[in-house]
């Protein structure tokens, strides 16, 4: 496919936004067993099996980043643009972009629900609705939804719970991150965005090492912009430049990289759909650890690679008294009851209250947002001057939120 074609079929909506022995799982790191694998990865072709392996993280930060990356893969920018958009027609790639740091973007946690069965979808439908929301979870267990609500303030998100708890009649447990011990996740800028205001503006920001960086109104807008994923196409960063009103494309450029350097982004790349690449037996694993045995333990789950994450959260007395959490993705429940054998093993763990969460449908998920644009005028604009900002809804997986 020639690069017109390309930029053509994502004009015309072809616009959505990888996986070897380290795979990146939605958000998180885990590491590929070969034995469990279900070949969905070997059937792709070469060059979606060398994108999926190398731009998990590392997507360059350049003006041209799919012409260095065909540089890389020995093959053409075409062939590199066809290839990302042909994975995401088979929804195995969600987005490209950044992957924030949760702990410096505002205000984020783990939320929980214990509805009827028979209501689940409706409550579940309700949830979905608002914009916090970026992940949200079927799961085996009187609490049976699961969510990942992000904010960028803590008052706007405890707003934000008070309202669903009126509106879905139940009350939500709330499990805020204390430690995180393994989460890959590839925000603590700036507050809420009230609008985007896109006049023109010559005016240049701060400089750190010798870069000029975008103004910090401008920063906030380019959050906003790039937290569903950057626009594909040949010159990303010079479209995002151009939504901006700046004529600077190296601002944008200098920006992003700054926020890889300092850690407001954790990494830069591909965001798969991991069930589509046979991860289908997915556990989140709760345990009741003693405060001085917590951090111990979190380090040797680590360590063990068989977590996607493992963190530490508040418990919610007295419905929830579970304080360690970790992810275990699998083809197989067979595998993972092994892996949590192992694990207990390891870690030597005897007396324990544990139990396992398995995801059993994907409702929501999308990138963290933590900016928030009160007016629809910059989706318009968005929809106006790039089509490919504006992003169909995701295909179903089973990642959980790290938040």
């Amino acid at each position: 496919m020639r690069i017109a074609q390309v930029e053509s079929s994502l004009h015309q909506g072809h616009i959505n936004w990888a996986y070897n022995p380290v795979m990146i799982i939605g958000d998180h790191m885990t590491y590929h067993n070969p034995q469990s694998s279900n070949n969905h990865f070997e059937s792709l072709d070469e060059l979606s099996q060398k994108l999926l392996s190398q731009y998990q993280k590392g997507f360059p930060v350049e003006l041209n980043p799919f012409a260095v990356m065909a540089k890389k893969l020995n093959c053409t920018e075409p062939d590199v643009l066809s290839g990302l958009l042909m994975l995401r027609d088979k929804g195995i790639v969600t987005r490209i972009g950044p992957v924030f740091d949760h702990k410096k973007a505002g205000a984020s946690l783990l939320a929980a629900v214990k509805v009827p069965e028979s209501k689940k979808e409706d409550v579940a439908s309700i949830i979905n609705q608002y914009a916090e929301v970026n992940h949200n979870y079927g799961r085996e267990h009187d609490y049976n939804l699961w969510f990942v609500v992000t904010a960028p303030t803590q008052s706007h998100l405890d707003n934000v719970l008070n309202e669903m708890e009126d509106n879905i009649g139940y009350d939500i447990l709330r499990l805020p991150m204390v430690k995180s011990y393994h989460i890959d996740l590839g925000f603590s800028l700036h507050k809420k965005v009230a609008h985007l205001d896109l006049a023109p503006s010559e005016e240049v920001g701060p400089v750190l090492n010798g870069q000029p960086l975008l103004k910090s109104n401008q920063q906030q807008q380019l959050r906003v912009l790039i937290q569903d994923g950057i626009p594909l196409t040949r010159y990303p960063y010079q479209r995002l430049a151009n939504l901006l009103n700046v004529k600077d494309t190296s601002l944008v450029i200098n920006t992003i990289q700054y926020w890889l350097d300092s850690g407001l982004i954790k990494r830069m790349g591909l965001v798969t759909n991991h069930h589509k690449l046979g991860f289908t037996s997915n556990a989140m694993v709760v345990w009741d650890m003693p405060k001085d045995k917590i951090d111990e333990i979190g380090e040797k789950f680590k360590q063990s690679g068989l977590v996607s994450l493992c963190y530490q959260r508040k418990r919610d007395l007295p419905n929830w008294g579970y304080n360690l959490y970790c992810m275990i993705h699998s083809c197989d429940r067979d595998a993972v009851y092994k892996d949590i054998d192992t694990l207990k093993e390891i870690a030597g763990l005897t007396g324990i209250k544990s139990e396992v969460l398995f995801s059993n449908k994907q409702y929501k998920q999308k990138g963290g947002h933590y900016s928030v644009a009160k007016s629809n005028g910059i989706k318009k604009k968005l929809a106006h001057f790039t089509p490919s900002l504006v992003m169909p809804p995701l295909t179903p997986d089973n990642t959980v939120g790290a938040a």
